[in-house]
This record gives structure tokens, sequence and C-alpha cells, in this order.
């Protein structure tokens, strides 16, 4: 479903230039770390983040999504280790992790089983980064027009499963909130730039849409926009969030904060190096 929205992606909320280097600094990353991404897409949040960490490593359900990190990673020069597959399915002893990182798609690994995959893979002291751009932070009236045209076109039930904050993801497990980074910008906007947002939205893309749906669609938003670009492009204040999560300092002997009712040594602990020394 993903992979239809290859080619518009570049229009939509993005990942503003300065907020990697503000993670960096908040974690901080020392240039000597192994990161993995995942669900990482056409790469996104893993490229931004190249220039700051030793190794990369991607991980997404959709192969085409891949390759195309790939054919951009190669055209910028920096290696990716790819991997196809989902979080729950990928080996146990695939590595560990100083930095692993999520971006849009924390919502469809929210499962046990990815969250003990985000224990085994992530190192000692590491983190984990969950980061996406916010909406139109100041909510201006062109954006809502905006959204209320495309609404009449959204299929599927994304909206209710996006509904999970990054604090909810990890609710009962020993990761803890550590810190926020959030960092404010703005572009220029093409009205076109919004057709193509519309199609590089899942909920809208060509995958579940016809073509007479996306031709009408695309219709829509034009009639509906062009009295906000009269006078040619307009400006577009952009918001990108992180947040960064850590491992919960807990004795081996306390209950597990996940709720097995286990010791924590015989639970997740397992995974967690700095508490079994």
């Amino acid at each position: 479903m993903w992979s239809e929205t290859i080619g518009y992606r570049d229009c939509r909320e993005p990942y503003l230039p300065d907020f990697f280097r503000g993670v960096a600094e908040a974690i901080p990353l020392t240039g000597t770390e192994d990161l993995l991404d995942l669900g990482c897409g056409v790469g996104e949040v893993a490229l931004g983040f190249a220039p700051f960490v030793a190794s990369l490593t991607g991980m997404d359900l959709e192969q085409p999504m891949l390759d195309a990190l790939g054919k951009r990673a190669e055209a910028m020069g920096v290696h990716i280790r790819l991997i196809h597959s989902s979080v729950e399915e990928a080996p146990a002893d695939m590595g560990r992790f100083h930095l692993i990182t999520m971006g849009r798609a924390h919502w469809f690994m929210h499962t046990p089983t990815s969250l003990i995959r985000l224990d085994q893979w992530l190192t000692s002291g590491g983190a984990i980064l969950v980061c996406f751009p916010t909406k139109h932070p100041d909510n201006a009236e062109w954006y809502r027009v905006y959204s209320a045209t495309r609404d009449k076109w959204v299929r599927g039930n994304l909206r209710e499963m996006t509904r999970l904050t990054a604090d909810q993801f990890f609710e009962g497990t020993d990761f803890v909130l550590a810190e926020r980074v959030i960092v404010q910008g703005e572009k220029r906007l093409e009205l076109e730039h919004l057709v193509r947002r519309a199609l590089g939205t899942a909920n809208s893309s060509r995958a579940v849409l016809s073509v007479t749906e996306t031709d009408e669609m695309s219709e829509a938003i034009r009639s509906a926009m062009t009295p906000y670009f009269r006078n040619g492009p307009i400006t577009e204040r952009h918001l990108t969030l992180g947040s960064i999560y850590r491992r919960r300092k807990v004795h081996r002997n306390e209950i597990c904060p996940c709720g097995s009712g286990k010791k924590f040594k015989h639970c997740h602990g397992r995974y967690a190096d700095e508490y079994l020394r």
C-alpha cells in the first residue's frame, strides 16, 4: 500500500534538516553509532541521520520501498544495509544498535513481539527515537480547506490506527521518555505540491482510489486551493517532533514493568545488559 506513494512523498510534510542535528546533539551522537530505522520507507529518517552515525540499517515490509531507498542512498554516496521484513519476523540476533528510529510507522508495530525485538536490538545505554512531522502547526485556513477537500476521498481506517501516541506505544514497558526535540521551519509551497501530497498519503493514494477517483480528487484540490495561490507559491510552516526513549533503571529483582509478573532479570532484563552485571 505504501509503495504506491513513491514518487509523491517529497511533497508531504517534511522532516526538517535541522531536526536530525537537534536529535544528534540531544542524545548525543558521536558518529560511531549503529542506527536501525524501522519501517524505513524510502529513507527520509535514515538518510537524514547519515552524517551523524557510523552505519545505517533500514527495515521495511515492502520491497519497492527498499529498492527506492537503495537508489537514493547510492546517489548520496551512503551505504545502508537493507532488510526486507516485518519487525516481528526479523531475526532476534540481527545485531545490536545504539539508536533505533521509527518515523510515521510506529503505529503499525505495536505488538508484544515488536517490543521484545526493540529490547533485543537496543544496546546498553541506547535510545529509541519516534519522530514525525506534525500537521500544519498554525492551522492556517488554506490547510483546513485542503484537508477537508482531500477527506472526501479518504479510504480505510488509517486515521484510527494513527491515533496511538509514542507514549502509549511504550506504556507498560521499561522504556520511558527521556527528552523531546522540536524543530520548526518553513518552505515555499506550490499548488501542485498539494495534489502530489494527497497522492503521497496512503489513504488517498492510487492504491486505494480508482483512476477516476484520483482524477476527481486532484481536480477538486486544484479548484479549492486556487484562490490561495493567485499570487504564486505560499509559505508553509512546518514542525518536526521527536521523542527519545531510554530504558528505565530497574533493579534486577524488581517485577518487570511490562506487566508479565516475572522478575525483571527473568523477563525484559535479559536484554538490558547494564542491569545484569
